[in-house]
């Protein structure tokens, strides 16, 4: 997983590519977990080159989610997921857990 980042308005955007699975979701994990002490507005993760999501990739959103939360402004949201992965949204019921836009111009702006 390869990923490239801005800052917007006090919001990351990180720019995934490649699979967010098993070997992949602990680089992805530290990063998040930073930006969360870093109390940014929102941490959006634009998916549009993300091929493969995997139980840990799922299991590492809930979590950075559920840590937002806590933190009491912040949110988690994806932007720009493929037709395949948003199937798999959908099935795995996380589309209700964590804000799902179709493009990352609407992720920022809402």
């Amino acid at each position: 997983m390869d990923y490239t980042e801005e800052v917007n308005n006090n919001r990351l955007i990180l720019h995934l590519e490649g699979n967010l699975d098993m070997l992949n979701a602990g680089i992805l994990k530290e990063r998040m977990m930073e930006a969360v002490v870093a109390h940014y507005n929102c941490i959006i993760l634009d998916m549009s080159k993300v091929t493969f999501v995997d139980s840990s990739g799922f299991g590492l959103l809930i979590m950075v989610n559920e840590k937002l939360k806590l933190d009491g402004q912040n949110k988690l949201r994806i932007a720009n997921v493929s037709k395949s992965i948003q199937q798999v949204f959908r099935i795995s019921k996380i589309s209700e857990v964590v804000d799902v836009y179709l493009t990352l111009e609407d992720a920022t702006r809402s």
